[in-house]
């Protein structure tokens, strides 16, 4: 098995390393942050960012007691917890959508380092067959097909994550309204779209 491992990087050149080490971490990152957030479909206090919950909690806490942070209006405190919660959820995407850029990059330079080989044999041997030239044009192409599908896999961790925390906003927002409809307070149904002044 190890032995196939290492035939498989070494098809691709010096390039793969690195390419590999980014692959596991994309796996590594999307798939610890969709447990998490699957997770909380089933307990709500379980979070892969420690603050979401202190963040989901004042959020209703603010919706239940009619009152917000110093400086500002009700609504604009339930925003504040929504958008610290959010910055929670989705932590890992900007690490994930970096990571899908560098593989493809990384995957583009395997492109590269392959033809420089291919160019290199030419100038070498002056004549040459087109065995000769296979070895360079098979890392140029292996490089960059393994970078690309690590660069789609990262986006679609990306995609997953966001969709997940969406999911769990919503869910937060319409629990806040349904705190604030059984108050006094008037809401607007665009779900915090137009901050209003505290009475």
């Amino acid at each position: 098995m190890l032995n196939n491992f290492i035939a498989f990087i070494d098809a691709g050149g010096p390039v793969m390393y690195p390419l590999t080490v980014i692959g596991i971490l994309i796996f590594v990152l999307g798939i610890y942050q969709i447990v998490w957030l699957a997770a909380w479909t089933l307990r709500s206090d379980l979070y892969s960012c420690a603050g979401a919950p202190m963040w989901a909690k004042k959020a209703i806490a603010l919706a239940r007691h009619q009152t917000g942070f110093s400086g500002l209006t009700i609504l604009e405190s339930i925003e504040l917890c929504f958008s610290r919660m959010e910055d929670c959820l989705t932590r890992r995407v900007p690490a994930m959508r970096f990571l899908a850029q560098i593989s493809t990059l990384m995957g583009f330079l395997g492109t590269v380092t392959g033809m420089v080989r291919v160019f290199n044999t030419v100038a070498k041997l002056g004549t040459v067959t087109p065995a000769d030239l296979a070895g360079g044009i098979h890392e140029a192409l292996f490089t960059t097909v393994y970078g690309l599908i690590l660069a789609i896999i990262a986006w679609g961790f990306t995609y997953c994550i966001e969709a997940l925390s969406r999911r769990h906003l919503r869910h937060l927002e319409l629990l806040v309204i349904n705190e604030l409809e059984k108050t006094t307070l008037p809401v607007s149904t665009g779900a915090f779209d137009a901050p209003q002044s505290e009475k």
